[in-house]
């Protein structure tokens, strides 16, 4: 899902950032706890409590202790190998906590983006009514059984347009070994590539393999019907995500943007913490 990567763009701006963490709007501390949310969660997806625990935990693990992971191995080095100094000047960086604050601000939403991703598919996996894990798992996130013996095989992307042509041909392929094994057993299988945002119709152009459902009418199927439930899964990725969003910015990042900071200093400071670019410029290609 496709977020805002845009940073601060004048030096005030920074500046700012740099005080309030990550110059993120003021977020407070969590106010609910996993308990809460979990029946939060159970009302707005109408699943039972079990369900709605198991989706908090996971949005929790997703979130909290993915970035925890991944914030851990954020090493100044890679970093700094991995800024665009031309865009660095443009936005207006004038210091190195700014280099700092945009850094962090970038990997922050990269995380965000991909724990929203995993989040998306669990809940799926929760709701989708007969939802299994797949026996032949090639390229499937899920299978359902339909009455008798069909068997349908989901492939779950964010966005419609996140599949290439060389992965539209691998589905293919992969539905017609697939249809195979089962019609060995005696069973149908249809599959299915099931974009969550950004598709409008339903189809399956000649030679495709697989049924592109429209989005909208991908989350109907995972809330058995009910209609606008992707509105309701936003909901609930709002609250749980901006709980942990708050224990993130709490815990992990001033402690990140302040060993960030101090690391660069010596690498593309001047020794007055504004950014020397000279040495910028001759650290990144270094």
């Amino acid at each position: 899902m496709s977020a805002d990567h845009t940073p601060p763009v004048t030096t005030q701006e920074l500046a700012s950032a740099a005080q309030l963490p990550l110059g993120f709007e003021d977020e407070g501390k969590r106010h609910a706890s996993n308990e809460e949310l979990a029946d939060e969660v159970a009302a707005i997806l109408h699943v039972d409590r079990e369900r709605a625990a198991f989706i908090v935990a996971e949005s929790e693990r997703l979130y909290v202790n993915r970035m925890r992971e991944r914030f851990s191995r954020l090493k100044v080095s890679e970093r700094l190998k991995r800024t665009n100094p031309f865009l660095l000047r443009i936005r207006g960086a004038e210091t190195v906590r700014d280099w700092a604050t945009l850094q962090v601000q970038s990997a922050l939403y990269a995380s965000e983006e991909e724990a929203v991703g995993h989040l998306l598919e669990a809940i799926i996996k929760v709701c989708f009514p007969g939802a299994v894990e797949p026996a032949l798992p090639d390229d499937f996130d899920f299978e359902s059984v339909d009455s008798g013996d069909v068997i349908h095989g989901y492939q779950v992307k964010m966005s419609w347009d996140c599949m290439p042509m060389s992965s539209r041909k691998n589905l293919s392929n992969t539905i017609v070994r697939v249809r195979d094994q089962y019609r060995a057993e005696g069973k149908d299988f249809v599959g299915y590539f099931a974009p969550c945002y950004g598709r409008a119709k339903t189809t399956k152009p000649p030679g495709q393999e697989y049924i592109t459902l429209a989005s909208k009418e991908f989350w109907q199927q995972v809330g058995d019907g009910a209609p606008d439930y992707d509105v309701r899964v936003g909901e609930v990725c709002a609250l749980l995500c901006s709980e942990f969003r708050s224990e993130v910015l709490d815990t992990l990042v001033p402690d990140l943007l302040d060993r960030l900071t101090h690391a660069a200093q010596p690498e593309i400071g001047n020794g007055d913490g504004q950014i020397d670019y000279a040495k910028l410029f001759r650290r990144v290609n270094k």
